[in-house]
């Protein structure tokens, strides 16, 4: 097995490294990852409610895993996305009988020779299938839309793998017509301001029609018994990335951790039930691509920073392996993608780390998300935001961190060649790729020091660190927007430079710098995955707004003044948030609040 395939597969499988999976030595690299998170204040204890709404709502909803208004004979739910609703099942369905073999399917072989046209193999293989909307969207999807959802990094998942199953899934099809809907919608509202003309709701309509249809044929597939992981895996990914197109960040979120607990389930040789499915033998027969493992590692990266309802002994045991094979890292990277692999190891890892030292009460936490004013935004609670009220740790727990840094200057060690090398060469996609991973490397680092701070002008320290993340920041956006035509946000798929910017612009009290920060923040007009760029910008401003009140611009910010967020409920769809922050002063802990719409 080669490097590459080694780490792919050990991101996404606890199981893998407890197996010894490791990752032969190369030759150079350097940087690393790292995103925000935030902390809030626990809410008086509550009684748990009952959840027998989840069990009772209409088919569709519980597809799209949001909370259904029952109504009936059609829930107003889905009217209101513009959806068809499918109503309500007259009893459960029995459960299909489940046996080892019927879990996975072998992956298809690659389509034709390397120097055939992928893209015109597909048009053609479709040209006498769809009509012209829908052949239209599915060649934007090919052509524009795969491309710009991989971002900088490479992958065949979204520009070959996802088109290939799609030949035999009707719901892969439906999926990324949708998406190329959705996305042909953007660039045409964007001419259309260009242009001075009103703005139409023709492709969004379309993009709507082909989801509700992909939903339906995604239940399908559920409702005959065909337990074919891999197709369930790919179904998450593709809804995942339309919900989060189109703004719906919480299911977004849901069904990112639902494709995590199958592929972990899977891995450990566990169902829901507890039984051996028996698995062991069939993930030594490289069932699953490389790029689809690695997707799932970026997934598991944008629940931890985002809303994560898994409990402790997932968090731990991911951690563990994960360190089992980040022990195996070469003194030298090789290439990029080998860099980048390990780096995402040790990233995850860390936020397992910080995930794991929480010890906060899921329960309890589900339970707050419900009580929210605006039907479906995220709504992040008390004690899920990283960087948020820290809190003294044991001592056992700092030597822990201490020991994840010094992997991070490892990285950093062995990726140095390689990134020098790739500084002095042609290929400006490399280029910025090292760049992304410098600046996470860089925000790597104050995370894991931030989770043992009690103060905030201990962020000070790293005034050399935030500087750097905005002036390579400031290279890297240039490459990353040119060429991009929409109205909506640019969607990628994998965390980038948002959340680095966001920490700067939150946590870097260098007036100068943290305003570059949210200027770019302001300009970007980029999506990584539930990372929008916007609304962040809209919370850093906010945040540094408050500490100045009655300062002169560019003066220094005392301890008593500063501000964190420890509350955050965003609307994307509707362009809102609601915010808390607090204030540590000599009397107690201040709050404020306030409604950000853009």
């Amino acid at each position: 097995m080669n490097a590459q395939r080694d780490a792919a597969r050990v991101a996404a499988s606890p199981a893998a490294a407890d197996r010894g999976a490791s990752i032969p030595s190369s030759s150079s690299t350097s940087n690393i990852t790292v995103s925000h998170r935030i902390k809030v204040k626990n809410n008086t204890q509550k009684k748990r409610k009952s959840s027998t709404k989840v069990k009772t709502g209409c088919i569709t909803c519980k597809v799209r895993r949001v909370k259904c208004d029952e109504t009936k004979p059609k829930c107003q739910r889905c009217i209101k996305f513009g959806i068809e609703c499918d109503g309500y099942r007259s009893q459960p369905p029995v459960r299909p009988k489940r046996t080892g073999a019927q879990l996975i399917l072998p992956k298809k072989e690659k389509l034709g020779s390397p120097e055939h046209s992928f893209i015109e193999s597909i048009a053609r293989l479709y040209g006498g299938n769809l009509d012209e909307a829908d052949g239209s969207c599915f060649r934007l999807y090919l052509e524009e839309t795969a491309t710009q959802i991989n971002s900088v990094f490479p992958s065949s998942l979204w520009e070959r793998l996802v088109p290939q199953i799609s030949q035999a899934e009707p719901f892969v099809r439906h999926a990324i017509i949708a998406i190329g809907a959705l996305a042909k919608q953007s660039k045409s509202e964007g001419r259309r301001k260009l242009a001075g003309k009103a703005s139409t709701t023709t492709d969004l309509q379309h993009a709507l029609k082909q989801y509700d249809k992909s939903l339906r044929g995604m239940r399908d597939a559920i409702a005959d018994g065909q337990h074919d992981l891999r197709k369930a895996l790919i179904a998450c990914l593709l809804v995942y990335c339309f919900e989060n197109m189109l703004g719906n960040q919480l299911s977004a979120a849901k069904h990112a951790e639902s494709g995590l607990m199958l592929l972990y389930q899977w891995t450990t040789g566990k169902n829901l039930l507890g039984e051996t499915w028996g698995t062991q033998k069939l993930w030594t027969d490289h069932l699953f691509e490389e790029d689809l493992l690695g997707a799932f590692n970026s997934l598991d990266l944008q629940v931890l920073l985002f809303v994560d309802n898994r409990s402790k002994e997932v968090h731990e045991r991911m951690k563990e392996s994960q360190s089992r094979t980040i022990s195996s890292m070469p003194q030298q990277f090789s290439s990029l993608t080998e860099a980048r692999q390990y780096w995402n190891l040790i990233l995850t890892r860390n936020y397992h780390f910080s995930k794991s030292m929480q010890g906060i009460e899921m329960e309890k936490i589900q339970e707050q998300r419900t009580e929210t004013p605006w039907e479906d935004s995220a709504n992040l609670q008390t004690g899920e935001l990283l960087l948020s009220d820290s809190k003294d740790a044991p001592a056992s727990l700092k030597d822990e961190h201490i020991r994840y840094r010094i992997d991070i200057d490892k990285w950093t060690l062995a990726s140095a060649r390689l990134f020098a090398s790739l500084a002095t060469g042609a290929d400006e996609r490399q280029k910025i790729g090292a760049a992304i991973l410098q600046v996470q490397a860089k925000v790597n680092h104050i995370m894991l020091s931030g989770s043992f701070f009690t103060t905030e002008t201990a962020y000070d320290v790293f005034s050399r660190e935030f500087k750097a993340i905005v002036t390579l920041s400031e290279t890297i956006l240039p490459y990353i927007l040119s060429s991009y035509e929409g109205a909506a946000p640019r969607f990628h798929f994998e965390i980038g430079i948002v959340a680095a910017l966001y920490l700067v612009g939150s946590r870097c009290r260098d007036y100068n710098v943290r305003t570059r920060a949210i200027e770019l923040l302001f300009s970007s007009n980029i999506r990584e995955g539930v990372w929008d760029a916007l609304s962040v910008a809209h919370m850093a401003k906010w945040i540094r707004d408050i500490e100045m009140e009655g300062l002169e611009k560019g003066a220094s910010i005392p301890e008593e003044k500063r501000f964190f967020l420890s509350a955050v409920n965003v609307d994307l769809y509707h362009r809102r948030a609601l915010l808390g922050a607090t204030q540590r002063t000599k009397e107690g802990a201040k709050q404020r609040e306030t409604v950000l719409t853009w």
